[in-house]
């Protein structure tokens, strides 16, 4: 039975806030894998490539591209419905060639798909090519708590853009812009299953309200480092009472925290300087509170370390490992 966004609003309007139970996870949402030689045509192991998979896949189909440089694994449903598994293309950066995969190792994982990875990493060893990661997304789930509307991050300069859906409720908040090293993405995970027809992952009467906090790497975020740069993000997002904020400092403090590109239009009179420094004031005040749901996350990732390495020695071998430093 399909379900739609007022179904799902309905549910969430008719629920017992009090009686959900909160949870918070933490995994790894997609990589993008590289593939590079100093040695031989990328091009003819592309064409290989497609062709060992083309015969020793089972359950899964190819799907080719109007151009030769692009084709994906995936599964098919039926005539009409199918998902990607895995994502190929033959890419140049800078003038040199590189052979790009990219997929979602949960999918990879929920359709039986590992045989087929493990197939291609041979393959990757037996044509002694190098492999590194591109982009690694992490992504927190954030369980019941609709109050995660309200997230705010508070470093400076950083861009942030909102994305509201028809009904004026909020749909994704990205901070950081697409092409930066470390981009974070919020949105309604719930929402999403229902937009791509994936209804069988949903359990609405156990998390009516399911949000995802994710956190997209790319090559330069990617290494040793990364896991104490994501707490140290983590850092900057949380929820803020301004309790301990002066009457008179309330409303740019607002202003700040939900549209920082309004403060020159709301106080005309203070020139750029001046509002650079309020701004810096308001972080130093709003550092001060306990942040508590960063906290929580840090602790959840911890928690998962051990897995999430688990998880990257199936996928990528031993090149990279998440350590809490």
């Amino acid at each position: 039975m399909l379900v739609s966004i007022q179904d799902l609003r309905s549910i969430q309007e008719r629920c017992e806030i009090g009686e959900l139970v909160q949870r918070l996870d933490v995994s790894i949402d997609r990589l993008t894998v590289i593939w590079d030689t100093d040695t031989g045509s990328l091009r003819r192991i592309f064409k290989n490539l497609k062709q060992a998979i083309s015969t020793r896949v089972d359950s899964f189909e190819i799907h080719d591209n109007v151009r030769d440089d692009v084709f994906t694994l995936a599964k098919d449903f039926n005539e009409y419905d199918s998902i990607n598994i895995i994502f190929f293309q033959l890419s140049t950066y800078g003038g040199e060639q590189l052979i790009r995969i990219d997929f979602n190792p949960n999918t990879l994982k929920e359709f039986d798909g590992m045989k087929v990875w493990r197939q291609l990493m041979y393959f990757a060893r037996l044509n002694s090519l190098t492999v590194r990661l591109s982009r690694f997304d992490l992504a927190f789930d954030i369980l019941n708590r609709p109050e995660i509307v309200n997230l705010q991050h508070i470093k400076g300069g950083v861009t942030h853009k909102v994305f509201y859906g028809r009904g004026g409720e909020l749909e994704t908040k990205y901070w950081g812009s697409s092409g930066s090293n470390v981009q974070v993405r919020l949105y309604d995970k719930n929402k999403e299953i229902i937009a791509h027809k994936r209804e069988e992952k949903l359990d609405l009467a156990v998390n009516p309200f399911w949000w995802r906090l994710e956190f997209q790497l790319r090559t330069k975020a990617i290494g040793e480092e990364m896991v104490q740069d994501i707490m140290n993000r983590l850092d900057n997002f949380g929820f803020y009472k301004l309790d301990h904020i002066r009457v008179e400092q309330r409303a740019f403090t607002i202003i700040f925290l939900n549209n920082p590109e309004l403060l020159s239009l709301a106080f005309p009179n203070l020139k750029s300087d001046s509002i650079k420094k309020k701004k810096t004031r308001v972080r130093k005040l709003l550092r001060e509170e306990t942040n508590q749901f960063a906290e929580e996350l840090k602790e959840v990732l911890i928690q998962n370390l051990p897995k999430l390495n688990t998880e990257l020695q199936l996928l990528v071998g031993e090149f990279l490992n998440l350590e809490n430093k």
